[in-house]
């Protein structure tokens, strides 16, 4: 009698299982962007909440969670229940650069979330003042030479990818230029353009490159990139440092929740995503549409942290 009730029992959850997954979503969803209302994060979220919430035949609200570097958005996710109904637009710095900086951190990367499907691939420009008298990266990298000590490079905040990017530069590039870590990459563009700094790093230089209000030196990625047509890459220039750590923006939910669902949101995040019209928009943030399989991403997803650890190692920023 009791072998009979355990198998009737399973056989219950064998078929309840399938069904909670079919009928997903009940409630609307809601997406965290650790970051603040008008930030890449928050736009790519917004976007791709419209266009999935027709796919999913449900709702989709977008709520921005900013502080830390994007770690309180990780953590309040990190601790929602496992049921699909509260994910995380996480990225580059808040999934690969703080942990290996923080390891205090409330969550770990890999063992907290469960991966579900990248939206991008995110490029770090570095850019030159105007009065700065240089035109590419061999010629930045003498004059930095000749100069050392003088110059100054801006990024979006310590331990950001900006800082992490320009520690190996030095090291690698045998060059001596002093770190000013700003609030955001407004400010450091700004104070760029108003000859404050000679250089900066940043993701979102697109705009100021096209307007003829800063000197683009080349971008941090491993080989060119659709959404920077014609942009040279640091690595080309024969810079040393620059063909690893590729920028990222990744949903994911909490470790637990069901495989089923897990493969529901990354059908419908994946179908609203290969529409024309959000691959352009994605462009002209400056992030280059993800092209693996739903399939390929877990493994990948692995890969991207690592090489964010190993950039982290190597630049020697600490939090301290």
């Amino acid at each position: 009698m009791a072998l009979r009730q355990i198998a009737a029992a399973a056989c219950l959850c064998a078929m309840v299982l399938p069904c909670t997954a079919q009928e997903f979503p009940t409630r609307p969803i809601t997406i965290i962007a650790p970051s603040a209302p008008g930030g890449v994060s928050d736009i790519i979220a917004r976007v791709v909440a419209n266009k999935a919430a027709t796919e999913l035949r449900g709702t989709i609200i977008v709520e921005n969670k900013p502080g830390a570097s994007g770690a309180i958005g990780g953590s309040y996710v990190m601790r929602a229940p496992p049921d699909g109904y509260t994910i995380l637009l996480t990225n580059g710095t808040t999934h690969g650069v703080l942990p290996a900086l923080n390891k205090k951190l409330a969550y770990d990367p890999i063992r907290d979330f469960a991966p579900i499907l990248r939206v991008g691939e995110t490029q770090l420009a570095l850019v030159a003042s105007k009065k700065l008298p240089v035109k590419n990266a061999q010629e930045l990298l003498a004059y930095a030479r000749a100069h050392p000590g003088k110059m100054s490079y801006g990024t979006f905040g310590h331990g950001s990818a900006g800082h992490l990017f320009g520690e190996v530069l030095k090291k690698r590039n045998g060059v001596d230029i002093v770190h000013v870590p700003y609030k955001g990459e407004a400010a450091a563009m700004q104070a760029l353009i108003a000859g404050e700094i000679e250089l900066a790093i940043v993701v979102s230089a697109k705009p100021y490159v096209e307007q003829g209000q800063v000197t683009l030196i080349g971008i941090t990625g491993p080989e060119s990139s659709a959404a920077y047509p014609g942009w040279p890459t640091l690595s080309s220039q024969k810079v040393e440092g620059f063909s690893q750590a590729r920028g990222f923006q990744v949903f994911v939910a909490p470790a637990g929740t069901p495989q089923a669902i897990i493969d529901k949101l990354a059908g419908a995040f994946s179908k609203a995503m290969a529409d024309p019209e959000f691959r352009r928009q994605l462009l002209d943030l400056g992030i280059d549409p993800a092209s693996e399989r739903v399939e390929e991403f877990p493994a990948l997803f692995r890969s991207l942290i690592a090489q964010w650890r190993a950039l982290v190692d190597e630049s020697g920023v600490t939090t301290e």
